[in-house]
């Protein structure tokens, strides 16, 4: 048969024990002629302990609430830094674009000083045609905004291409680029002059071409590349590119350079139409799907 464990049997032994032994010291202190330094070090032996014990545990649980306390002084101090973090960075986000639209427009300001009988219409790029391999975009400016077909686009750095389709309010443009658009193209440098038209491996890479430079053309890398004006389409000495390398045509009869673009014509945001320059020759076109195009004029 088990044996309970008798918890109240066990706290009043404990009590008779202690009250015995308190009572014994009490009789050897009257015994001894009244000896209290006897009494209390045994009341110290026995009480030391749990003093001590009671301060640890004060100690600790003051440590506890202070750490507590102190993490959430962190976690509150975190907060704050992580706010300021944003602001920051969001600040530094708007003062890169407005740095970067300033000099866009101080770029443009110096292309008007030295075209000041241009007219320069700006405009967004609102849209990329991922399977165009030539980099052409729509833009929300159109002939609400006095834009017109084969009118000229550019950014602040250079020739981007020319309107290709018309809206009333938006456009659509094909690039330098495409081996659709034609630019009389020189050398700024020798004069050396040829056509400038892309094509696809060259559009990959985002570089144009300058073809049919005769054999004896003095361009060289690093040359820069503007148009000629010939054919009133653009005018003359918009920024093209720049010269990367002189190749030999299939049949060795002339020569092509490959062109850098001056301007970044995949990523390009923002850009200018000319809508009037001396020279510019006026294109009329027929309407169709609610744009007139070039194609349509050809029809």
């Amino acid at each position: 048969m088990r044996r309970r464990f008798n918890a109240g049997g066990s706290n009043l032994s404990m009590f008779f024990t202690v009250a015995l032994f308190m009572g014994a010291l009490i009789l050897y202190s009257v015994g001894t002629g009244g000896n209290t330094d006897f009494v209390s070090s045994i009341c110290g032996i026995i009480t030391t302990p749990i003093q001590q014990v009671s301060a640890m545990m004060s100690a600790g649980f003051g440590t506890f609430s202070g750490e507590f306390r102190d993490i959430d002084e962190i976690r509150a101090e975190n907060e704050l830094l992580k706010k300021k973090v944003r602001e920051m960075t969001r600040k530094t986000v708007d003062y890169n674009e407005l740095k970067a639209q300033n000099e866009e427009y101080r770029k443009l300001l110096e292309l008007k000083r030295e075209n000041d009988k241009y007219q320069f219409l700006s405009a967004t790029v609102i849209a990329r045609d991922a399977s165009d391999y030539y980099g052409g975009f729509t833009i929300d400016q159109g002939s609400a905004d006095g834009v017109a077909l084969h009118d000229p686009v550019v950014t602040a750095d250079g020739l981007v291409g020319y309107i290709t389709a018309l809206g009333v309010t938006s456009s659509k443009v094909r690039t330098i680029l495409s081996p659709g658009l034609e630019v009389g193209a020189v050398d700024k440098e020798t004069r050396d002059g040829g056509t400038l038209y892309g094509e696809i491996s060259s559009a990959k890479s985002n570089r144009t071409r300058l073809n049919y430079l005769s054999r004896d053309c003095e361009v060289t890398e690093g040359d820069i590349v503007v148009t000629s004006g010939f054919g009133s389409v653009f005018p003359p000495n918009l920024v093209i590119g720049e010269v990367e390398n002189i190749l030999a045509e299939s049949e060795n009869i002339s020569f092509y350079a490959e062109i850098i673009p001056a301007a970044d014509i995949k990523n390009c945001t923002d850009v200018f139409v000319i809508t009037d320059f001396d020279g510019q020759r006026s294109v009329e076109a027929d309407s169709i799907e609610g744009y007139k195009t070039e194609e349509s004029k050809d029809e």
